[in-house]
């Protein structure tokens, strides 16, 4: 069995997965531990080591605060507690190749997390049903919360790049890299990796896809919930120099200076950083830092300079994330996104308090759905790259919660043993649509394929979605609300 083989730092040595022929690689180190002096600062490439490498388990994930104890998703997708350590950068492999010749396609996956919580190998992740496939899939660690996104301009003015604040996109973007100098020693085409991810993942792939610093290292992109022409708020990023201005490091975590934070614990770290939640003390989320991200994704978009690759693009139908939890924060959050035109948009939403609860579960859902459609649409207007957009509608069993936001990763990664729900033949059914559909997409740059229901590409003049229903999986046009309409007319007209 193909259960060893070498990387640019050493040899390493796989298990088995419960298909025999496939072989798993956990905890790969693609940098150096980002400690001590190397942190907040952009990963530096990992030591040699000596023998092989025993990569059967997976490595500590960043530390974090965690989803919260008892809360829905701590027991839909985190039942047990993983170990925590700052020496977090690794990534897992899984492979169905026999020899290093097979240059088979790679799926090259970014967790979500609200860019603050997650890891590559939590339980609803695994590559053996990608495997069974022929596709290479590959999740990764990267740094998050105070530890991945950290501004300060002391950190700005050490840095050889004049930046500060995207250690974890550089951690992707190493990881990336990493991947393409080494996956053909797994079997793999470097020349044929799509990267995708959910949630925040989705839009750190939006942000690999908006970079000059990753062109021509992939050749299909997929963003789950969270990409889009400007979808969520909080993939706005602000301007490195208006964090700056707002940050206080020696107040953030009570330190003198940078040599200071850098001396304590990463445990003392994340103590003194949750003293400072909810409030703005300390960034979390990407930066536009002039190096990596030198103007905003919308930005990118509008002057047609992402990534040109197919694109698979969607979101659930009861995302459910509250953005708006009462009337006045639905008002802040108008005149937020829309300046002029937020009475506009105002005169669209419920007016009486008995139909703001509708308005406030679906937001969510309507942001994601505009943001999908607006990226088929105008890329189909510029004569551009195929656009699939697909909407997860099944009521998942077991609860009243509906297609709520990540439901899709069950699906797609056909992880049902890993889940207390009481699933179906339909879960069944969609699982294996969505998991052949995703590897399509990876060997093709098409999700079509033999027994498939039929996915045509989302354009004008066929402005139709890939509906994954409670009874049948077919193509059709969503509803959009008056709303959706106001949004994609706003960003298509640059915001005015």
């Amino acid at each position: 069995m193909f259960r060893e083989t070498v990387t640019e730092n050493g040899a390493v040595r796989g298990i088995p997965c419960g298909w025999p022929s496939i072989t798993v690689y956990y905890g790969i180190p693609y940098a150096a531990p980002p400690v001590g002096d190397l942190r907040w600062r952009e990963p530096q490439p990992a030591s040699d080591w000596e023998g092989v490498r025993d990569c059967a388990r997976g490595s500590a994930k960043c530390p974090q605060l965690g989803v919260g104890k008892g809360s829905f998703f701590e027991h839909e997708f985190y039942p047990v507690e993983e170990r925590m350590d700052e020496d977090c950068l690794y990534l897992n492999i899984w492979t169905p190749a026999q020899s290093k010749e097979e240059k088979l396609p790679v799926l090259f996956w970014v967790h979500g997390g609200a860019f603050m919580t997650g890891y590559g190998h939590s339980a609803h992740f695994d590559g053996e049903h990608f495997a069974r496939q022929s596709v290479i899939l590959v999740t990764i660690n990267y740094r998050i919360n105070v530890f991945g996104w950290m501004v300060d301009r002391e950190l700005t003015e050490e840095s050889p790049f004049h930046s500060s604040g995207n250690y974890g996109l550089m951690d992707q973007i190493a990881a990336l890299k990493w991947v393409r100098r080494n996956i053909a020693n797994f079997g793999g085409d470097p020349d044929r990796i799509t990267i995708a991810g959910q949630s925040a993942g989705a839009g750190s792939i939006q942000c690999l896809c908006s970079t000059p610093l990753t062109k021509g290292d992939f050749v299909g992109a997929i963003f789950q919930s969270g990409g889009g022409v400007d979808a969520l708020g909080d993939m706005n990023y602000p301007l490195l120099a208006d964090v700056e201005a707002r940050m206080n490091l020696t107040e953030s975590l009570g330190v003198k200076n940078i040599a200071e934070a850098r001396a304590l614990p990463w445990e003392e770290v994340l103590k003194r950083w949750a003293a400072t939640m909810p409030g703005p003390a300390i960034n979390r989320t990407p930066v536009l830092d002039g190096y990596i991200l030198p103007k905003s994704t919308y930005q990118v978009f509008m002057d047609d300079e992402q990534a040109h690759v197919p694109y698979l693009i969607g979101y659930t139908e009861k995302e459910g994330i509250p953005l708006t939890p009462n009337r006045d924060a639905m008002v802040s959050l108008a005149k937020a996104m829309y300046g002029d035109r937020a009475e506009d948009y105002l005169a669209l939403c419920p007016q009486t308090e008995e139909e703001f609860p509708a308005y406030r579960d679906g937001l969510f859902t309507e942001l994601l759905q505009t943001g999908c459609e607006c990226w088929a649409e105008m890329l189909d207007e510029r004569g551009g790259d195929p656009v699939y957009v697909y909407e997860l509608a099944r009521h998942l069993p077991g609860d009243d919660k509906g297609a709520f936001h990540a439901s899709d990763l069950w699906y797609v990664f056909k992880t049902f043993m890993r889940s207390w729900r009481p699933w179906t033949p339909r879960d069944y059914e969609i699982a294996w649509e969505m998991n052949t559909c995703w590897a399509n997409f990876a060997k093709h740059g098409d999700p079509n394929g033999d027994r498939m229901p039929a996915w045509r590409p989302y354009t004008n003049d066929s402005p139709e979605t890939l509906v994954f229903g409670d009874e049948v999986t077919e193509m059709k046009e969503v509803p959009r609300s008056a709303r959706v309409l106001f949004r994609k007319a706003f960003l298509k007209n640059g915001k005015e």
